[in-house]
């Protein structure tokens, strides 16, 4: 047996992100060994969880509180409420899902709160009262219940409080939307359910760095806009994530109700004086003109790292093309960084191997982003966007659309292959254009994610000599794998292209092979074939020290040759692994359909089950008060 040090412990515990392996260990060591409290001090370091969703849950979180809360228990030795840093608390329940209601039947938020929910949400004053060393706070209401201002007032003496996230709304529009409706009329009457937020805002703002406000409807922003005030004394807030998604905004009556804003609304200036990372969940139509639109709401100037998702307004159509981008003038951004644009498509055809046209298969190839490409990643060429080094984008994102479709038409545009726009024989002036623009951006680039659709290996290769081998540290693609044979191993062709990167550490496949990783199952299946890809990437480069295949599915290098899953998909996206691997397919499944039926959406994660994780930390409370 070999004797490990509490300092050498301690660095090994630093690369264990999964609670489950912590929760072994901690149970594994006697509460006297002297390794225990590194043990504990680490889990203290990871996310809290409380829920109210489900019944099992509910009551682990109540007996966990009863430690936390007890004024004995803890000790100086293992300080309990004290020691916790980030603790994320869901005020829901299931009987308050709106998702399937219909008009006609009870509002489930017209019923009494269910006491699971009241019983915890009754207890979180005196809980942020002892949480004093909080540096993280996730709160969840939808389906759920707000926090009233005697919850709100303690938050005001957590000086170390830096990152805020919480949901906006507390439920949905609850019943189907109608066909039609007079102009306003669905903005008022189908709008999300929020709760009053100024005493929140004064309480929490000037010191926080971080903001993420989930779930904005027009109510609700209009109520932010209106504490632009309040929201200028914000001089520590960095990064601030908005989701602009929710609700009928200013939508005209015309045609099919359309989530989020029109591309008409007026967007002001939001008041934050410091924010240089921006993340915008935002639907299409809201981008749909050459204008600024939500861009308004921070200073451009300032933003070192912008990020756009992008979601239908519609959910069975999107808008074929976005329009932000001609109007946005590179010169704006001196300082920005990183740009990543996810555009959220219905395009299920990808995992399957056949073509049959099944009508449960969607197959849309996503927006074009007209401006983007020559006008604003072209003007690198011209000395614009002196520090972009970073730039992910998915789908066709970067490719032009090859002749017009109406917007609201089922029929696809076609598009350019990366061939035809990038190959030796595409002598087109806008192909030229193109090609001058993409490397010039792509040759300062360290990280890239294109969106030029599945690639071959051919594309590949014209991809990547239009890039820097001196700069190259991440690229991510998602790759064209039925073009080949069904079993066949990756492309030794492909490989080659990528040894030819010194510098290159990470490598992303933003889609599994077919059929290997399917919706239906509730957790990732990496099939031996897949393990096989694995492994020839990190042979064909010996600097690779990350592979990736879907949304954080990701091993590391281990050894000379070997390798180890690091993150299997289960939890995606998964903070402990590289935002870069944050994008591509993400498992889910869904409990009230067959457990086959394929599922499109990649950018919203199923709801957690925490039951199990909780009444864990229940266990280890016990242990650690005898």
């Amino acid at each position: 047996m070999v004797d490990i040090d509490e300092d050498s412990f301690c660095c090994i515990l630093g690369h264990i992100h999964d609670v489950k392996t912590l929760y072994a260990i901690l149970f594994a060591l006697p509460r006297s060994h002297p390794l225990f409290p590194v043990a504990l001090a680490r889990l203290w370091e990871l996310p809290v969880y409380l829920d109210s969703y489900d019944h099992r849950a509910a009551a682990a979180s109540q007996t966990i509180l009863d430690f936390l809360l007890d004024p004995n228990g803890g000790s100086e030795s293992y300080p309990l409420a004290e020691s916790i840093r980030h603790l994320d608390v869901s005020i829901e329940h299931a009987d308050l899902e709106t998702k399937h209601q219909r008009r006609g039947q009870p509002d489930p938020m017209a019923r009494t709160a269910p006491a699971d929910v009241v019983a915890l949400q009754e207890r979180l004053p005196d809980l942020f009262r002892r949480v004093v060393n909080l540096q993280s706070l996730d709160y969840h209401c939808r389906p759920g219940v707000d926090m009233k201002r005697r919850h709100v007032e303690p938050l005001q003496h957590l000086e170390r409080l830096r990152r805020v996230a919480l949901d906006c709304a507390l439920r949905d529009r609850g019943i189907d939307i109608p066909a039609s409706a007079g102009t306003g009329d669905l903005s008022a009457q189908y709008d999300a359910e929020v709760w009053e937020m100024e005493s929140f805002l004064a309480a929490v703002g000037p010191s926080i760095a971080s903001l993420d406000l989930r779930y904005v409807n027009q109510t609700m922003f209009t109520a932010l806009a209106n504490h632009a005030g309040v929201l200028a004394s914000y001089r520590a807030l960095r990064h601030l994530k908005i989701d602009i998604t929710e609700g009928v905004w200013d939508w005209n009556g015309a045609g099919s109700p359309a989530m989020g804003a029109s591309p008409e609304f007026a967007f002001p200036f939001l008041g934050f004086p410091s924010v240089d990372r921006f993340e915008l969940v935002v639907c299409d139509q809201t981008l749909y003109k050459p204008q600024t639109g939500p861009m308004n709401l921070v200073h451009s100037s300032l933003l070192t790292e912008l990020s756009l998702d992008v979601r239908n307004s519609i959910g069975w159509i999107a808008m074929k093309t976005i329009k932000l981008f001609e109007a946005l003038s590179p010169l704006d951004f001196p300082a920005l960084s990183h740009l990543e644009i996810k555009d959220s498509t219905r395009n299920t055809q990808r995992q399957f191997w056949d073509n049959t046209d099944e009508p449960n298969r969607w197959n849309r190839l996503g927006r074009a982003y007209t401006g983007l490409v020559p006008s604003f990643l072209g003007s690198i060429g011209a000395g614009a966007l002196p520090k972009l080094t970073s730039l992910w984008v998915d789908e066709w994102v970067l490719v032009p659309q090859h002749g017009t479709v109406p917007d609201w038409e089922y029929d696809e545009p076609s598009r350019f292959t990366v061939q035809s726009l990038l190959g030796p024989e595409s002598g087109e002036e806008m192909n030229i254009l193109w090609t001058r623009s993409l490397r010039a951006a792509f040759g300062q680039l360290e990280s890239l994610r294109v969106g030029f659709g599945p690639i071959t290996h051919t594309d590949a290769g014209l991809i990547l000599d239009l890039c820097d081998p001196a700069k190259l540290t991440q690229f991510g693609f998602e790759w064209k794998w039925q073009d080949y044979a069904r079993d066949a191993a990756l492309s030794p062709e492909l490989l080659a292209h990528l040894a030819r990167f010194p510098k290159l550490a990470d490598i992303h496949i933003l889609f599994p092979r077919p059929e290997t990783q399917l919706s239906g199952r509730p957790e990732p299946v990496i099939d031996s074939t897949t393990l096989h890809d694995v492994a020839s990437i990190f042979a064909c480069n010996g600097h690779v020290a990350r592979v990736g295949i879907g949304n954080s599915v990701v091993w590391e290098r281990c050894g000379p040759s070997g390798f180890v899953l690091v993150s299997d998909g289960s939890t995606a996206p998964n903070v402990a692994v590289p935002r870069f691997f944050h994008a591509g397919y993400m498992a889910k499944y869904f409990l009230d359909v067959d457990a086959t039926e394929p599922d499109s959406e990649n950018v919203t994660p199923p709801r957690p089950v925490r039951s199990e994780e909780i009444e864990q930390l229940r266990d280890v409370l016990q242990r650690v008060v005898g």
